[in-house]
Formats: structure tokens, sequence, C-alpha cells
């Protein structure tokens, strides 16, 4: 042996009875120096990365100042036109001249002027002789008898009291946004044979348009639709196809303290494609 010795390494001892020409033993072996070189490698390529930005800087800078330098063009000057001494400049007028008068318009305070009073005329009091000559203009005199007075050929009917016709009152129309409260709301009577008739319109079926339609009837005292109000509608077609039949509804009337009174109310017509 010699004199210097030689210290086992830690996979020497755990490699002692195992296989050492191949396997964990050679991997361990070449495991630092790997790692070395991975470090190295990757420290160069993150360098490399870094540094391409920075020398394309340079490169960019350095082309810009070539190509600027490029443009750079030369040119000589003419010399100067000859100065005229015959030309003497003018200096400019110490005072400016006074601006334009502009038309002005003076105010006038008018005066005031008496108007010419017409002459009075004299004015004469009568005395009592004049006033007791003078004609009043009555003259006092008879009638005649012979002078005929026509009274009319009809013969009046003695005690008959005359009748006054009186025109009847228009009926008051309620608000249409009004809330009267009634004993009995109006309640249609053939709802069903209006709605059979007006049916599903062709051209509505064919757009798919549905939904529901919301008529706000007016109804008079004997139970018929005299007005009516479009609530909510999707569509014109289904509106117009329900107030085609709208008035041939026929209601009962609406009752308040025993009578029947004109009242609105609301009617749906719903129109749903199956």
């Amino acid at each position: 042996m010699s004199a210097s010795t030689v210290r086992p390494d830690l996979d020497d001892f755990v490699f002692e009875s195992r296989e050492k020409r191949y396997g964990a033993y050679v991997l361990r072996q070449l495991y630092p120096r790997n790692v070395s070189r991975a470090f190295i490698i990757a420290s160069l390529l993150v360098l490399f990365f870094i540094a391409i930005p920075l020398i394309k800087k340079f490169f960019e800078r350095e082309e810009e100042i070539n190509t600027n330098t490029n443009r750079l063009t030369y040119a000589e000057l003419k010399d100067p036109p000859p100065i005229d001494k015959k030309e003497e400049i003018k200096p400019p007028p110490d005072e400016l001249p006074p601006p334009p008068k502009r038309a002005s318009i003076k105010f006038v305070v008018p005066e005031t002027v008496k108007d010419e009073e017409p002459p009075k005329e004299e004015q004469k009091l009568a005395n009592m002789d004049s006033l007791l000559k003078g004609n009043p203009g009555l003259v006092d005199q008879e009638g005649s008898n012979d002078v005929p007075v026509d009274f009319g050929t009809d013969e009046g009917k003695g005690n008959v009291p005359v009748e006054i016709k009186e025109e009847p009152k228009k009926e008051e129309e309620p608000d249409v946004n009004a809330f009267v409260a009634v004993e009995k709301e109006p309640a249609p009577v053939n709802l069903d044979v209006i709605k059979k008739n007006i049916g599903y319109p062709n051209q509505a079926k064919e757009l798919g348009i549905q939904g529901k339609v919301i008529i706000r009837v007016l109804v008079n005292k004997e139970g018929k639709p005299t007005k009516h109000v479009v609530v909510r509608s999707p569509h014109s077609l289904l509106t117009d196809a329900v107030v085609s039949q709208l008035y041939n509804l026929q209601f009962t009337p609406g009752i308040q303290a025993g009578k029947p009174v004109p009242v609105w109310v609301n009617i749906p017509f719903d129109f749903r494609l199956q």
C-alpha cells in the first residue's frame, strides 16, 4: 500500500456488496458532472436570450445612424441679389390716421305741444215763455171703431194645458280609466260564438304570431258595446280580427243601485298555436 490513504465514498459503502459496473452506481458517479454541465448550459442559454434584444437594439441603432447620415445632402447656395441703393426704405409714419367717422343718430327729446281747443258754442237757456209755447209732441186723439182687428182664424182650446217636450238628457259616459263600483258587472252572453267566428287569422298563423289580446269595451244600459280601447295586443293582425266581430257581442247590463248603468269591462281573447 502507498503512504496516501484513499477515503471511501458513500457510494462505496452503499454498493460494497453490489454490482458497480453498471446501473445505479454508475448513475450516482455521473450525477455531479451532469448537474454541473446542465447548470452551465442553462446559464449560457439564459444569458444568450437576455443578450439577443440588446444586440438587436445595438444593430438597429447602428443602422439608423447610417441611414440618417446617408440622408444628409449638401447644396450650394447662390449669392444674394445686389441691393439697390436707390430704393430707400421709408420709415413708418409716427402718427396713425384717424379712424373713419361713422354715421350716428342724434336722440332728440320730443316736445309736448298743446292741442288747439275748439271754440265753445254759447249755450242759451230757454225761458218759460218759449217752453209754454212749444209742442211736446203729445196729441189726444180718439180711436175709430170702424177699423177691423184681425185676431186670426184658429180657435183656442180652452183650458187645455200646453205640453212642453223636454229633450232627453245625454247619457254621461264614464271615464275609461275611472273605477266604477257596481253591484253587478256586465257579462258577455255570446262570447263563445264570437270567438268561434273570429277563429285564427291565417296570416298570423303562418307568421307564428300568438299571444293575448285584451279589449276594454264600454257596455251601455242596453248591454250593447258602444266603444272599445285596445289594452294589449301582440300584433295588429290579431287586433283587427277581434275588432271585426267585437260589436256583435251581447252583454247583461251593469247594475248600480238597482238601475242599469254604462260600464267599461275588459274582454280577453287568447290566441295560441298548437
